[in-house]
């Protein structure tokens, strides 16, 4: 059975996508991880959400492992023919950054279901620089602000990511911002999914994703804005700049330095 894998890191636009997503009558499992929180259990998503798992589906299957209850829920949309998605929370593998988490530098969701589907996967990516920022602001407002080890784990993780996504093939979130149409169709591409550009509208009504602990702009937002990019303090820059990963991202995810 085919399984549609969505990678994404925190702090990427990855709940904008979501939402575009969700308007083309796909059923996404939001920020769904083997290690993830018991508040975006895939499960409750897919009976809350989309209908796909009703109180039969689940009797005498209680506490069913990961892969099994994916393999359930994905068993319900290929018989009520919906589409569906699994969001990963990559961001576990890759840089789990004051999760007591130790990253393992590869998807840990894909090896569990590997042997148990035919995994198609696709990441989005936005420019490592603004993924940053985003995410220290974020660890900032939640009394967490990074220092240095903190920097050299994303460090280590986005170039781990960045050659997964190289590796399984990517779209960047500044494309889908700039043209969402073609941006979105060439996500769908990827994905084996119908793309109808006159559903695109509809991503204002969606609400049945998540967010994380701090939402970002697009979880309230009406309006596809493509963000200026954020200004960097320039001993950050200077740093980054230098790093051999930070660069190794940058040339495999087909980024500029910014200076």
């Amino acid at each position: 059975m085919k399984l549609r894998l969505l990678h994404q890191l925190a702090r990427s636009g990855g709940t904008l996508v979501n939402r575009l997503m969700l308007a083309q009558g796909v059923a996404v499992l939001s920020e769904v991880h083997p290690l993830g929180w018991a508040t975006l259990d895939p499960l409750a998503q897919a009976r809350d959400w989309f209908g796909l798992i009703g109180p039969d589906d689940l009797h005498g299957r209680d506490a069913l492992p990961h892969a099994e209850a994916i393999a359930l829920i994905a068993a319900s949309a290929r018989r009520r023919k919906r589409p569906l998605v699994i969001r990963d929370w990559s961001h576990l593998d890759f840089m789990p950054i004051g999760m007591g988490l130790k990253p393992a530098q590869r998807s840990m969701q894909a090896e569990m279901l590997a042997d148990r589907f035919d995994l198609l996967r696709v990441a989005t990516v936005r420019h490592p620089l603004d993924q940053w920022l985003s995410l220290a602001a974020m660890l900032a407002a939640e009394g967490r602000p990074p220092r240095q080890a903190e920097l050299e784990a994303w460090l280590d993780g986005m170039e781990a990511f960045a050659a997964m996504a190289a590796a399984i093939g990517f779209v960047r979130y500044e494309d889908i911002t700039a043209d969402p149409a073609s941006g979105m169709e060439e996500l769908c591409r990827k994905l084996d999914l119908a793309f109808d550009p006159a559903r695109l509208e509809g991503w204002r009504e969606t609400a049945l994703f998540s967010t994380g602990g701090v939402p970002g702009r697009a979880a309230s937002s009406a309006e596809i804005e493509r963000l200026e990019p954020r200004p960097a303090p320039p001993h950050i820059l200077h740093r980054l700049n230098r790093d051999r990963r930070y660069r190794q991202a940058l040339d495999l995810l087909g980024y500029e330095v910014r200076e």
